[in-house]
């Protein structure tokens, strides 16, 4: 599901940085998808910065699982 999401995602922000997708030269073209996936490395980055704050314990009342201590 997160693959589907990074595609539509990168889809969308592309068609959103090319300027007229029917008049648009092929520079310009090139330009508007680099511009997508800069934009899509961003938002990549700031979800890395998210999930790094989850400990092992988030979410295990959904799933059910028990964390497992070490002995020690």
């Amino acid at each position: 599901m997160s693959i589907s999401f990074g595609v539509a995602v990168a889809s969308l922000l592309t068609a959103v940085f090319i300027p007229d997708p029917h008049r648009a030269a092929p520079v310009e073209m090139i330009h508007g998808i680099h511009r997508g996936l800069f934009v899509l490395g961003l938002i990549t980055m700031l979800s890395t910065v998210v999930f790094r704050e989850l400990k092992p314990a988030d979410g295990s009342v959904t799933s059910r699982h028990q964390v497992l201590e070490h002995a020690g």
